[in-house]
């Protein structure tokens, strides 16, 4: 069975932005989404233009059991640090009201650097691929084995990266929030 340092599991802009990241730091990643198309939400947002940040985000704009995930979240990673990335990448974008940046082009971009750094990262990419069963068994060197639909792997770490129930016509499911009960996550 082959084996990975991290499986992310959805090809989102929460997924590939993790996997390319994860895959950069030196982490053997596999990135698995059922669809054969990429970050469906992100090519539809902001009119295609891809509402891709805000500036003025701040932690007081999010609701959580934890004050204070958000703050440790954004300090990590500020809209300044995805600027630099866009730069880096040659990607025009512009203000629109507020502090809302869009891609002077097309959402296209923001896919295309998405999966750049996935590629800069070594990511190996199974599309399309449902996940079939998730298990745990403590104490393993690789605790995961992960069933898909293209086979099976083993993971020392799991990321669900799935989304939500927002837009169902392009694709999303409920297997996020399935695998959340199966853990018993809230």
């Amino acid at each position: 069975m082959q084996a990975f340092d991290v499986v992310v599991v959805g090809a989102g802009a929460a997924g590939l932005f993790c996997a390319g990241v994860a895959g950069q730091l030196g982490l053997k990643v596999l990135l698995m989404d059922h669809s054969d198309k990429v970050a469906e939400k992100i090519r539809i947002s902001g009119g295609g233009r891809c509402n891709f940040t805000n500036l003025d985000v701040t932690s007081a704009n999010f609701l959580s059991e934890n004050p204070r995930f958000a703050k440790s979240a954004l300090s990590r990673y500020t809209p300044r640090d995805f600027l630099a990335l866009l730069q880096r990448h040659g990607i025009a974008y512009h203000e629109k009201h507020k502090g809302q940046l869009f891609c002077d082009r097309s959402a296209e971009d923001i896919i295309a650097l998405l999966l750049a750094e996935c590629a800069a990262g070594g990511v190996e990419r199974w599309q399309p691929c449902s996940l079939k069963a998730l298990r745990y068994a403590d104490g393993a060197e690789h605790p995961y084995a992960v069933d898909t639909s293209l086979g099976s792997v083993a993971a020392k770490a799991v990321v669900i990266a799935t989304g939500g129930l927002s837009i169902p016509k392009i694709g999303a499911t409920d297997l996020g929030y399935r695998i959340a009960k199966q853990f018993d996550i809230p």
